[in-house]
């Protein structure tokens, strides 16, 4: 909503404004903005040495706080203490967690309850909250390092370096953990430029890859790391128990699309045209109501006195319901990574309207997925009212893929474990 307001003020201003008005608001806009993203990369850590012989794992994240805990945040943390405990098998080892980008915000709760829910003691977990750009790092001889995104992996990959040096010791792998393609994120510009030099300028980068697709998409991206640890996504486990659900549930004649506005990979201005086009040109479908969860926004209109409401973002219990109540679904997602919604959408019985991209043509994945290869108006409004009939011809299937209910969420976890074991070694 603001975003909106925001870019209706920007379009009167230059519409009508006199010049010099117009000069005004620019230079307050541009005093104003936020620091260019890339303003990140450059912070100069120095090494403190640590002589305590245990090893430790260290996870690098720019920040935690109530706020941050997106599916990404939580898929990463997750990882790395499931890392940390296979090492623990085999050997003593401490846990530290780094946030680069401290503020007020700054909650490390976030992973300590994560911890001790895995039966680690949060009080044994060192934390490192680094509000500026120049810090002293502790760093011990067996401190390896993972790494959450571009500016950490590029910040922190001096830092072994130096323990190398400091210790004389071989050099440890960087881990960095790449669950999407983050050049994308910063279209042609010095953060993109950065984004694929931390893919190309650590040495010895180990990438744990969040998809086959995404990792094949780096890989033709002109992309290598030394070594590569892939998984593909599970069911959130507290999904699971709903899926015993989906054949008994009872559906409306409703559409659920995956709606958040403020990011622009999810593709709301195309989901907007399609929903309207569908709405005009599929007027036998005028008694199915459209709602949309992810990111609370304001409601749109369909046309013909309807329109589409959003629900927010809900709880994953309230989610669950609304999906099994639903009949069909659409989420998109301009990116090589096949998202969590579509799969959720598919195995909870939805009809599901979602799109291809390189690396990723959903075929066979799932019987319950229309995939559209482009994001004009009428494909998509075609898609969706196939959709739409599909759920009318016959009940949901409730057939999972395999893979997507698998019980080992990483299966590469022992080889990674083997593999810094051996590093350490």
């Amino acid at each position: 909503m603001a975003a909106d307001l925001n870019a209706k003020l920007r379009s009167a201003v230059k519409a009508y404004a006199p010049a010099p008005m117009r000069g005004v608001v620019e230079r307050v806009r541009a005093a104003m903005a936020p620091p260019p993203i890339d303003n990140h990369v450059g912070s100069t850590y120095t090494l403190q040495r640590d002589d305590t012989d245990r090893a430790r794992l260290t996870l690098v994240v720019p920040n935690l706080s109530p706020g941050s805990t997106f599916g990404g945040v939580l898929t990463g943390i997750d990882i790395f203490l499931t890392m940390v405990r296979g090492i623990a098998e085999s050997r003593t080892v401490d846990v530290r967690v780094i946030a680069t980008d401290a503020n007020a915000t700054t909650d490390f709760g976030v992973f300590l309850k994560a911890a001790e829910k895995r039966g680690f003691d949060p009080a044994s977990i060192e934390t490192l909250a680094i509000p500026q750009r120049d810090h002293d790092i502790a760093v011990r001889r067996d401190d390896v390092f993972v790494t959450f995104n571009f500016w950490t992996t590029l910040n922190i990959e001096p830092l072994l370096d130096a323990q190398a040096s400091a210790f004389s010791r071989a050099r440890l792998p960087l881990i960095y953990l790449i669950q999407e393609y983050e050049p994308h994120l910063f279209p042609f510009s010095s953060a993109h430029m950065l984004a694929r030099s931390a893919y190309d300028t650590p040495q010895k980068l180990w990438g744990i890859f969040n998809s086959s697709n995404l990792y094949e998409f780096f890989r033709l991206s002109g992309h290598q790391v030394e070594r590569n640890y892939t998984f593909e996504p599970v069911v959130n486990g507290s999904l699971r128990p709903y899926l015993d659900w989906v054949g008994s549930s009872a559906r409306r004649q409703r559409i659920l699309i995956y709606g958040r506005p403020a990011i622009s990979r999810n593709c709301f201005p195309a989901l907007q045209r399609g929903l309207r086009e569908w709405a005009r040109s599929y007027p036998q479908y005028r008694d199915w109501d459209v709602v949309s969860a992810g990111k609370a926004h304001s409601a749109f209109a369909l046309g013909d006195g309807r329109e589409v409401r959003s629900l927010g973002k809900l709880s994953l219990d309230a989610y669950a319901d609304t999906l099994l109540g639903a009949s069909v679904g659409v989420s998109l997602m301009a990116s090589p990574h096949p998202s969590y919604p579509p799969l959720e959408m598919a195995h909870m019985g939805l009809r599901t309207v979602t799109n291809t991209y390189l690396c990723k043509d959903w075929k066979g994945y799932h019987p319950n997925i229309i995939a559209v290869n482009s994001l004009d108006a009428t494909s998509l409004a075609a898609a969706i009212a196939a959709a739409c009939e599909a759920s009318r011809a016959s009940d949901p299937t409730g057939e999972p893929n395999p893979d997507y209910v698998r019980e080992d969420e990483y299966p590469f976890m022992g080889e990674l474990v083997g593999d810094i074991a051996n590093a350490l070694a």
